[in-house]
């Protein structure tokens, strides 16, 4: 049950970043929702590192080190015992725009196309890899469907009249 909790939340902020990445700059409305939507994800995603910790891990962060290597090591043959930070620095960057976000939305909205591109690849990356590689069974369902919906809705289709912040 505690690992199914775990996956839980971290299924869920896949879908709430899928659900923030479709909607963001598509118009201001939709852009409000994006925004909520983006926090929860980020407040999902930081829930299941947490739990990770009390419910799996028992607050001993060189067994989380070992998972994660183990996990690589399981996947590609190779492991890193470095992977475990590369995930902090992510949830770092995606709470740093989260704050972005609330504090200077119109900084935010207007930030320019190559950091936007920059971002939306990390994340792909970082989503692809957490939801559907090292992912199975329901999580791996919903990462496909959260990467195919993030994929087929381009940043270059966002409306323009959504940079304006609301």
């Amino acid at each position: 049950m505690p690992l199914m909790i775990v996956r839980g939340t971290m299924i869920l902020a896949t879908a709430a970043w899928a659900a923030g990445e479709v909607l963001m700059r598509r118009s201001p409305t939709a852009d409000r929702v994006a925004r909520w939507i983006w926090t929860a994800g980020i407040a999902l995603a930081a829930a299941h590192v947490v739990l990770a910790f009390a419910l799996i891990y028992a607050w001993n962060h060189e067994a989380a080190v070992a998972a994660t290597m183990r996990q690589t090591i399981d996947r590609f043959g190779w492991g890193w015992r470095g992977a475990i930070y590369v995930n902090y620095v992510f949830l770092s960057m995606w709470f740093a725009d989260v704050c972005w976000w609330w504090l200077a939305p119109a900084s935010h909205a207007s930030r320019p196309l190559r950091v936007e591109t920059l971002r939306l690849v990390l994340f792909t990356f970082m989503f692809m890899n957490g939801a559907i590689v090292f992912a199975s069974g329901t999580g791996r369902l919903v990462g496909i469907a959260s990467l195919a919906a993030v994929l087929l809705a381009s940043p270059a289709a966002r409306h323009p009249a959504a940079r304006i912040p609301v």
